[in-house]
């Protein structure tokens, strides 16, 4: 699974989109927090191109951490960003993300996505009349509906990761006909356009059983012997011994036919990316801002560096639930031992990216919305770090603070191979030591990082440095990795019982500038728990092949498949 981020999830599945109109009609919209980038990136950094100017057909071969362990994205044993993006190739989503962090109907798959009214809320969608399943099934108001039952925490046998918007969701039922959706709310939901993400086939999940095994191995038709699509491409193999899925043009698809003619994706240790896409073996890869990685890309001669201002900052997680980190005064005290912008040095400076310490939960620096909550809570440094201690009980005369005999250690889980994590990782070694931390590193295969370290059920660690996403509306989403305590997504365990009202709050107000507002009365509530610590926002660099249009790094911006292609 991808060790860049669980979090991604919320932005790709659901599509940290929301209409915050007080009512009427909406064929897309712009965010109160659409981003501002600083300095000269863009917000995307792909290189664009008009589909005319693109070859018919061509193979893109990319990386992935991992296969997906499920193809049920909605899952809460799914925590990988990978699986978002392949699930795009072939699952149908209403609404896309536009370069400026605004949001629009995707017409190949909605002719309307109307507010109809806010008191009730309702929303309308009307799919558009062309959209099929690959084996014929047309595309209706009942997977929209089987969605719903699965997603709204209504029946607890679903083992969803998150039931945000659609747990506030009363009734969805046809309109004129079948491809006419009504949505009705029970509570209002100004990110309601969060809902209209990535959809699947009504059979792939609407019985608890069905969600958890009908794609368990694949996406699959009803009858369970072929791949189903409901995108411009569709899986043609998977071979999970070579590791390698491979995805090809889908012949029922009725929008633009994609220009490429072949999607493999195939998955590689985060330590022979750059060396795989020297080799020509990938034609483009993230190279997560390290060092050795951007020295061996530009080694290629036909080689791009492509770069965007990042959606993602790099964090401590820290678990709420282990021994020592249960109480925030310790929490706090090694959050006061870090210097933050040497850790930002030690990754950044190597690729050229400019420094930029993050402090707030919700919105990336940058991004209309941010205050640094943080900084302002880590004035007094070591000092006030071993003063916290001794309140909690320590004894820190020594090199290692201990309490009633034992001493502070607690284990850093990291992925291996990652230089840039092996670095961050030695330095808050050092840094928290001057307090009186023992930090011990544990390095982990990559592929494993999540699905047996870093989640709900093992929690096997202490402390896990990883990366997540901005989002362009992500009040929202949010709320499921603060809130509640036993959320399949709160990493760290533990929460604070005030912060389910004011999310309610939150995704009640209409108005963008007050909800932005109570956004970050949240923030502070949560920066000071001190269960993830923000270091510094990253900005995305890749490394692609001069020829590829229309795929790339970007900060918000929905890729639009069946435009990515090669020039001629």
């Amino acid at each position: 699974m991808s060790a860049r981020t669980c979090l991604t999830r919320s932005l790709a599945l659901l599509g940290t989109l929301s209409l915050l109109a007080a009512s009427g009609c909406a064929q897309g919209g712009t965010s109160p927090t659409a981003t501002t980038p600083p300095g000269d990136l863009p917000s995307t950094g792909w290189v664009a191109a008009d589909r005319d100017d693109l070859a018919d057909g061509g193979i893109l071969r990319l990386a992935v951490d991992a296969l997906p362990a499920t193809y049920q994205v909605y899952s809460a044993s799914s925590l990988s960003a990978d699986d978002v993006m392949i699930a795009r190739l072939y699952l149908p989503s209403f609404v896309r993300l536009t370069e400026d962090g605004g949001w629009t109907a995707d017409p190949d798959y909605a002719t309307q996505v109307t507010l109809r009214s806010t008191d009730p809320q309702v929303v309308q969608v009307r799919i558009n009349p062309d959209a099929v399943w690959s084996d014929g099934t047309p595309i209706t108001v009942e997977d929209v509906a089987a969605t719903w039952q699965a997603l709204s925490g209504a029946d607890p046998a679903y083992a969803v990761g998150s039931t945000t918007v659609w747990r506030d969701v009363e009734a969805v039922t046809a309109g004129e006909d079948e491809r006419d959706v009504l949505i009705r709310f029970a509570r209002v939901n100004a990110d309601w356009p969060t809902a209209l993400g990535l959809f699947y086939p009504r059979w792939a999940l609407d019985t608890p059983d069905r969600f958890e095994a009908a794609w368990a191995h694949g996406p699959m038709a009803a009858d369970g012997a072929a791949y189903v699509s409901g995108g411009p491409f569709v899986v043609s193999s998977i071979d999970d011994d070579a590791k390698v899925l491979t995805l090809q043009r889908n012949p029922s698809w009725w929008g633009d036919t994609p220009k490429l003619g072949t999607v493999v994706l195939t998955a590689v240790s985060r330590s022979g990316l750059a060396q795989a896409f020297a080799n020509r073996e990938l034609d483009a890869v993230d190279l997560y801002s390290d060092t050795d990685a951007y020295r061996i890309a530009q080694s290629r001669d036909d080689a791009l560096i492509l770069r965007s201002q990042g959606s993602r900052f790099r964090n401590l997680t820290l678990n709420g639930l282990s021994p020592h980190l249960s109480d925030v005064r310790v929490r706090q005290a090694l959050a006061l031992s870090l210097d933050r912008e040497v850790l930002a040095r030690a990754v950044l400076d190597g690729v050229g990216s400019q420094v930029q310490t993050q402090g707030n939960m919700f919105f990336v620096a940058g991004q209309q919305g941010y205050v640094d909550h943080v900084t302002p809570l880590l004035d007094g440094g070591v000092e006030r770090a071993r003063e916290l201690l001794t309140e909690a009980g320590y004894d820190v005369s020594g090199p290692v603070a201990t309490k009633d005999g034992e001493p502070l250690t607690v284990r850093f889980v990291i992925p291996s191979g990652i230089r840039a994590s092996s670095s961050v990782a030695q330095l808050v070694a050092q840094q928290a030591g001057r307090a009186g931390f023992d930090v011990t590193i544990e390095a982990v295969p990559a592929e494993t990082f999540f699905g047996s370290y870093v989640n709900t059920e093992a929690r096997a660690f202490d402390v896990a440095y990883f990366s997540w996403e901005g989002e362009a509306f992500p009040i929202a989403g949010r709320e499921a990795f603060f809130y509640p305590a036993d959320s399949p997504w709160n990493l760290p365990g533990v929460t604070e019982q005030s912060l389910g009202s004011m999310w309610q709050r939150a995704n009640a107000e209409l108005d963008p500038e007050a909800r932005v507002h109570l956004a970050n009365e949240i923030d502070e509530r949560l920066v000071g728990m001190f269960t993830v610590i923000p270091l510094f926002s990253e900005p995305t660099v890749w490394g692609a092949t001069s020829t590829l249009r229309n795929y790339g790094p970007a900060q918000l911006e929905t890729v639009r498949w069946q435009d990515v292609g090669f020039t001629r």
